[in-house]
């Protein structure tokens, strides 16, 4: 993509300052604008909608998860990539598992950030390299949240309620993660799920 209007949502200046100055460099048609808080980038959204949000998960006050999850309900077609100082894989399993189009650590090389950026512009998902390695599962979307509504202790006719979804789905839902998880119970499920981070 030629041209695109990018947000960067990051309390750190350095990065900010860094990732602009290296797209302007690489990508000089590229359009950036910065916003320190999730608060910030609600003000930014509203003035003018951008191609690209690229948000840190370490944000002051509403982090870059509950950004994310407001960005979905108010501006449902924005992709929305999660950033994180440390290439760790439980966050990069759970942005996935949220809905983010991708996930860069800020570790990574000037020219692998712009390739993954480049790549969800053009509509695709980019995880920085190990996203499928070791023991780590990859939820979906639906998994994720029958997960966070097992870990709130809702029986499986509230969790059909609330996701709109028959029983039978959610039981195999169900199986479905005790198997990606490596759980025999619903409580070993929701304590694994705690340990790789996909769920508070």
């Amino acid at each position: 993509m030629a041209t695109a209007s990018i947000l960067i949502v990051d309390d750190h200046p350095l990065f900010s300052d860094g990732f602009t100055h290296m797209a302007r460099s690489l990508r000089p048609a590229w359009s950036l604008r910065s916003a320190a808080s999730a608060a910030a980038a609600m003000d930014a959204l509203r003035a003018a909608s951008p191609s690209l949000a690229i948000v840190d998960v370490g944000l002051p006050g509403d982090d870059g998860f509950a950004l994310l999850r407001t960005i979905a309900t108010g501006w449902p077609g924005l992709p929305v990539i999660l950033i994180s100082g440390r290439d760790d894989e439980a966050v990069r399993v759970r942005a996935r598992a949220s809905g983010a189009a991708g996930f860069i650590a800020k570790t990574a090389t000037p020219e692998a950030i712009m390739g993954m950026v480049e790549t969800v512009l053009h509509g695709g998902l980019a995880f920085s390299a190990g996203e499928n390695t070791g023991a780590m599962p990859v939820l979906t979307t639906r998994q994720a949240e029958v997960l966070a509504l097992l870990a709130e202790g809702h029986a499986n006719k509230e969790i059909r309620y609330r996701l709109g979804i028959a029983e039978r789905t959610v039981r195999a839902h169900l199986t479905e993660l005790f198997h990606l998880l490596g759980a025999n119970s619903r409580m070993q499920a929701v304590i694994r799920g705690r340990e790789l981070g996909l769920i508070e």
